[in-house]
């Protein structure tokens, strides 16, 4: 057998146990475990309106009075 053919029959058998594996995932799905997708909740830690900054305040997009001066 060539190095073709055995590279064929190789990808032939990935792509069989790739197929077969999710069909094995579908078919043993249980419903009753899974969470409905409207129950997630946002629990990132990178973007929160809440935390505050700086001294506790937000930016102002107003300069105080007098700083560039």
């Amino acid at each position: 057998m060539t190095g073709v053919g055995r590279t064929l029959i190789a990808i032939a058998a990935f792509v069989t146990v790739a197929v077969g594996s999710f069909i094995y995932f579908i078919a043993n799905w249980d419903m009753s475990k899974a969470e409905p997708i409207g129950a997630l909740h946002n629990t990132s830690p990178f973007l929160s309106l809440e935390i505050p900054r700086g001294l506790g305040q937000r930016p102002s997009p107003a300069p105080a009075a007098g700083a560039f001066a």
